[in-house]
């Protein structure tokens, strides 16, 4: 731990702050060892025989803290201030000149419970939630671009014969429901996959509004990054932003599903590229 800000400085010095992370957390998966290596919830059970060595533990694990969770500042500046306030530590007990040396904490510092910093995130949970959103917002654009029948007048049958209109289908919406779907012709200036996502690929977009736009979509199975720059696609350009991994995504590209021999099959809405980008389908 007294070596930790000398190699996180060398690798901040020389622009790794990756290989400064991977330090900090060396340091800090030792230390979950240790608290495995001295069980401080047994040594609490005998507390007239562990009693001193019980405090040395946790004083251990307090400064290991301390010095792990200052040099994340840069990386997590709130939840280290917060971390850092819970277990007593001052602005000057964290400063730069304190963080290679152990033994900084008072012996009678006061550590206070507050509430978890990084929840347990259930990542199959969150994935899942994902996938519904993503499927529920491919089916509201569908059903709103469409094209709607024009009914058959009155007269074309006989009064017997006429359903409701609230028969004649479920789904059925107006023209001005359709109106507010704002369908936009967008050039793919870059795409890429998403970092820990199998399924998503970021799309940067030139809309025609002079700000690109940041699209995520889930069709990392179908399509390669490199084979979408410059492709003329369709979005719908007025849904709500939503986040995808940490990410924004404004908007949605349209695709047209089908199933090939009981497998789902996927092609992105392409059009002739000489539509410029902004120009509104209707």
């Amino acid at each position: 731990c007294l070596a930790l800000r000398d190699a996180y400085e060398a690798a901040m010095e020389a622009y790794a702050p990756q290989k400064a992370l991977e330090e900090i957390f060396r340091v800090i998966s030792r230390a979950n060892k240790y608290i495995d290596e001295t069980a401080p919830w047994v040594l609490a059970k005998d507390m007239e025989a562990n009693g001193d060595r019980l405090a040395s533990v946790l004083y251990n694990l307090l400064e290991t803290i301390r010095i792990t969770t200052a040099l994340l500042a840069p990386f997590i500046p709130d939840s280290s201030a917060k971390a850092l306030a819970q277990i007593g530590a001052a602005a000057e007990l964290a400063g730069w000149d304190s963080l290679n040396r152990f033994g900084v904490l008072p012996q009678e510092v006061q550590v206070c419970k507050g509430p978890a910093l990084f929840p347990r995130i259930d990542a199959a949970k969150e994935l899942a939630e994902l996938d519904a959103l993503q499927a529920a917002a491919k089916q509201a654009a569908s059903e709103a671009a469409a094209p709607q029948a024009a009914p058959a007048p009155a007269e074309a049958a006989p009064a017997s014969e006429s359903a409701p209109a609230e028969e004649e289908g479920a789904n059925t919406i107006t023209i001005d429901d359709f109106d507010k779907v704002e369908l936009t012709v967008c050039k793919v200036l870059s795409c890429e996959k998403v970092e820990k996502s199998k399924k998503l690929l970021k799309f940067t977009l030139d809309d025609g509004s002079g700000q690109p736009r940041q699209i995520l979509s889930g069709i990392a199975k179908w399509y390669q990054p490199e084979d979408l720059s410059g492709k003329t696609l369709v979005a719908c350009t007025n849904l709500a932003p939503r986040k995808m991994m940490g990410q924004d995504s404004c908007g949605m590209l349209l695709s047209a599903v089908h199933e090939e021999d009981g497998q789902e099959v996927l092609n992105l809405i392409m059009l002739d590229s000489a539509i410029p980008a902004g120009a509104k389908l209707c």
